[in-house]
């Protein structure tokens, strides 16, 4: 067993681990990274390294939030204000091959699903971009859109979701 505290920490002693052939069956991934985006990492690993089933534990546990990561190839999420039994159940079951999501954590990705749908295929990429605290620079980069199209973007959001803004956003939906 290993921690790791940064993205490149973290992939090293991973790539160490696939030479000697032991990688993990499992990795417990927490989303918080200080500067680091644990989405991000999260890519790479699932790219990088198919085989490690990785299970977030995470204090940001809102429906887009457990979204993304399930998106990204997670094959569990557990909140870190769950009982302890939670997170072994959680690991049980992703070491017998299927997927976990903490119990009450799936109503409320059942209506964040169903919101997301009403958005364009466009105003999701943005949302997503959003909730992984990407700045608007980033967004309009990764995107190759115009700051414009981007603010309009925002607007029509902003507007479906009842949200005032960047913050609220990432409060109600991104935490």
């Amino acid at each position: 067993m290993g921690f790791a505290f940064k993205t490149d920490e973290a992939l090293q002693k991973l790539l160490e681990l696939s030479q000697k052939n032991s990688l993990p069956q499992i990795l417990i991934l927490d989303l918080f990274l200080g500067e680091e985006s644990g989405i991000d990492l999260m890519r790479q690993l699932v790219k990088e390294f198919p085989s490690v089933n990785i299970l977030v534990y995470s204090m940001f546990a809102k429906p887009g939030i457990v979204s993304i990561a399930l998106e990204c190839g997670a094959k569990g999420f557990v909140s870190k204000s769950a009982p302890e039994p939670e997170l072994l159940t959680a690991i049980k079951t992703v070491l017998g091959g299927e997927n976990y999501v903490q119990q009450n954590l799936v109503p409320p990705l059942f209506t964040y699903r169903t919101m997301l749908d009403s958005f364009t295929k466009q105003e999701q990429k943005v949302f997503k971009l959003l909730l992984e605290r990407k700045s608007k620079i980033q967004i309009a980069s990764e995107l190759s859109i115009a700051n414009r199209s981007l603010e309009n973007y925002l607007s029509r959001i902003y507007s479906k979701t009842g949200c005032n803004g960047h913050e609220e956003l990432i409060r109600k939906f991104g935490e």
